[in-house]
């Protein structure tokens, strides 16, 4: 009897729980992967005179205890509110000049069912940074109370690559449309511009509004995909026929050079200066 009751309760157990185990198990065919590490990053950066693109690489609160949210772009999306100006300086007795910032607008995408776009939220931005010979910028995002989940993942420094043949993705808003991926392969790392800072290329087609957005690889051994570069330009023949598929991007190196020339290598996760000093005077004491 004990048996057959013992019996009873494993079967009415096992009945409970089978539901749970099998919703458990649901699936999508859905690349949440993909989706999250490349298309969530991506913004729209709006200066009021024009439209261009934006990825996010560092949101995190900081020990000022705000919330600090980077945004990386090309320089000529947002020169337009950038303005240099020679005014009178009654102290230094003769004209100089100055710079002044206009504040731009981030839209920040809302997707349904994982990557359905469903409209925008706005934020102000100021431009902290921009390197005109790089053609990059970084936007610091006014809303200091909100941290995002979504940040693009950056190519690691201490790691051989990118390497040619290696798929290619270019994410940006591309004709002002939502954010979206073109496919491609990575075609050269080793170009230059005509001022000698280092490009890529890449198949992946884009076109105007793509323009600072990113280019991301997947890497096999890290099992993510990475942000390799910033779309900048495409080749054109002819009277300004454009190539789209003939892409051109400043890649991660020269990404890392100017978020350090410009004081914002903690962005990259390097330590802060104070930090650097200490470190610097304990292996002189050794």
């Amino acid at each position: 009897m004990v048996k057959r009751i013992a019996a009873a309760i494993f079967i009415a157990t096992a009945l409970f729980f089978a539901p749970v185990a099998v919703e458990a198990e649901e699936k999508t065919d859905a690349p949440v992967q993909r989706i999250a590490q490349m298309l969530y990053p991506s913004v729209m950066v709006d200066t009021g005179r024009g439209q261009g693109s934006g990825t996010i690489v560092y949101s995190g609160w900081r020990d000022d205890d705000e919330a600090w949210t980077m945004v990386l772009t090309n320089h000529h999306v947002i020169k337009g509110a950038i303005r240099i100006v020679e005014e009178f300086d009654p102290k230094k007795g003769t004209e100089v000049k100055r710079e002044h910032r206009r504040p731009v607008k981030i839209r920040f995408w809302s997707y349904n069912d994982f990557s359905s776009a469903i409209g925008t939220s706005g934020r102000t931005a100021h431009v902290v940074a921009w390197d005109r010979h790089r053609d990059l910028a970084l936007l610091r995002v006014e809303d200091k109370e909100k941290v995002y989940e979504n940040v693009a993942i950056l190519w690691p420094e201490d790691v051989e690559g990118p390497f040619v043949f290696q798929k290619a993705w270019a994410v940006g808003s591309g004709l002002g449309n939502p954010p979206y991926p073109t496919e491609g392969l990575l075609s050269n790392t080793t170009a230059k511009d005509r001022e000698g800072y280092s490009l890529y290329q890449a198949s992946a087609p884009i076109i105007f509004g793509n323009s600072g957005g990113s280019l991301y690889v997947y890497s096999e051994t890290r099992e993510a995909y990475e942000l390799i570069g910033v779309p900048s330009m495409v080749s054109a023949v002819g009277y300004g026929s454009i190539i789209s598929f003939v892409a051109w991007s400043r890649p991660i190196g020269e990404i890392r050079s100017f978020l350090r020339q410009a004081d914002f290598g903690w962005v990259l996760g390097d330590p802060p200066k104070e930090e650097e000093k200490e470190e610097e005077d304990g292996k002189a004491d050794d």
